[in-house]
């Protein structure tokens, strides 16, 4: 990955606050008045660009678009992106131009100053010069040991003292021993310090006594390194720490972690001091020579958007598909596939002419009755009748047959939607049921029936 993918991957958060915030409220506007340049300032403050430096761009662009007449609030995009790099100003380097030369590194507790020593004697070994240092920080525990780790890693040497030490007496013979090595680069460490402890601060100051003195003529760095996450608050430590120690340089850490890549601009604009190296992840090629231009260009990158966007879309399509089966269809097994593997299991039996055989009749005997069975059950069942069935009642004896004179008088009536089911019947049981309806006639004539059959 070069170093422009780098920056433009670390900037990804502040790109998506701050530019894509801009370039929605430029959309919504139709006409450049007032109230557009005080939304464009609301939003830069809230990138943490500063309002002093916010203010600035603002005037700037109030300039801008009346010389060069411009109406639409699109356009003032590339007038933003312009004005972002004049502020940034020309890039500056590291000054290792001496033999030894001197960088002191010095910041808050946190900030990432063991870390980015550490990145730094990985580069400078990659580019063959040999690096000695010097471990001032003698006030927190167990931090010679993890410079020591680092140091390790990269193959330089380390010049330690005692927990507790006097750091300047540390940085003394650090520089020292650079002189009688004829090392290239030393590195001197210091402690995090708040600050508002005056102590610490005055121990700073009495450091860089004792590098302007025994270092005299060697080139020197003082870097200051920042978290960018902190946002504004960072700009008032370089502030406070720029009136005890001469600060040639920000290294601004943690960049791809933040949506408050706007100090940098602050920092610039506010402060004049440089940013010479930015931090866009945790590799150890993650410390990166900042340069202004690919800083702007990553910045306001519309490209990278629509490429972040795309791969975010694949990536949730692969993941639909790979939760989902191949064959997104159940497969079921038929009644060839039983029939087969029956035919399979059968197949594979082994029958002798003699016992077997008469076995084998037996079986198909009694496939042959498991199938019949249910076409027998098939036929007994009886069909639907949807007509009233009617009970048979028995017969009475001859002689015990009223008169059909008086048969139809006393004949009970029959419901309404019967007739139209008896219509239906079959002719013999439409003739058995006179005699039915006379059969019951003697039970329902009751004391008279009894006189008439004496007759």
């Amino acid at each position: 990955m070069g170093i422009f993918a780098k920056i433009r991957d670390g900037l990804k958060k502040t790109r998506n606050s701050v530019i894509k915030g801009l370039r929605k409220l430029l959309g919504s506007f139709t006409k450049i008045d007032e109230e557009l340049f005080e939304q464009l300032e609301e939003t830069m403050i809230m990138g943490d660009m500063g309002a002093e430096t916010a203010i600035e761009i603002c005037d700037r662009l109030r300039d801008r678009v009346k010389e060069r007449g411009i109406t639409d609030p699109n356009d003032i995009m590339g007038l933003i992106q312009e004005i972002t790099s004049e502020m940034l100003g020309e890039d500056e380097e590291l000054n290792l131009s001496t033999q030894p030369s001197v960088i002191l590194v010095i910041g808050v507790n946190g900030a990432g100053k063991t870390t980015t020593i550490g990145k730094l004697c990985h580069q400078f070994k990659q580019e063959g010069k040999r690096v000695i240092v010097a471990a001032a920080d003698t006030f927190r525990a167990a931090a010679i040991d993890q410079l020591a780790v680092w140091t390790d890693r990269a193959g330089v040497e380390l010049v330690r003292h005692a927990e507790g030490s006097d750091p300047a007496a540390v940085v003394f013979d650090g520089i020292t021993a650079a002189k009688a090595r004829q090392c290239d680069v030393l590195i001197c460490d210091t402690a995090g310090r708040l600050h508002n402890k005056k102590n610490l601060m005055q121990e700073l100051a009495k450091i860089n006594r004792i590098i302007d003195r025994e270092a005299e003529g060697c080139a020197k760095e003082c870097l200051l390194v920042l978290d960018a996450t902190t946002g504004q608050n960072a700009v008032n430590q370089a502030r406070l720490f720029q009136e005890v120690a001469p600060i040639t340089g920000i290294v601004l850490t943690k960049l791809d972690g933040t949506a408050k890549g706007g100090i940098v601009i602050s920092i610039r604009n506010e402060l004049g001091i440089p940013v010479k190296l930015i931090g866009v992840g945790e590799g150890i090629d993650d410390l990166q020579k900042f340069e202004a231009r690919s800083f702007v260009d990553a910045l306001f990158d519309r490209e990278a958007d629509s490429e972040e966007a795309a791969p975010a879309q694949t990536a949730e399509t692969a993941e639909a598909a790979a939760e989902q089966p191949e064959s997104a269809e159940p497969v079921y097994p038929d009644a060839q596939s039983f029939a087969g593997n029956a035919e399979a299991d059968i197949s594979t039996e082994e029958i002798t002419p003699d016992d077997d055989i008469a076995l084998a009749a037996e079986q198909y005997e009694d496939v042959l009755t498991v199938q019949a069975e249910p076409e027998a059950e098939a036929e007994a069942a009886p069909e639907p009748v949807s007509e009233p069935v009617y009970a048979e009642v028995p017969q009475p004896e001859e002689n015990a047959l009223p008169d059909a004179a008086d048969a139809p008088a006393e004949q009970p009536e029959m419901p309404a939607e019967e007739p139209a089911a008896a219509d239906e019947l079959p002719a013999e049981e439409s003739a058995e049921q006179p005699a039915e309806q006379e059969a019951e006639e003697p039970k329902k004539r009751g004391l008279f029936g009894f006189f008439r059959r004496k007759k």
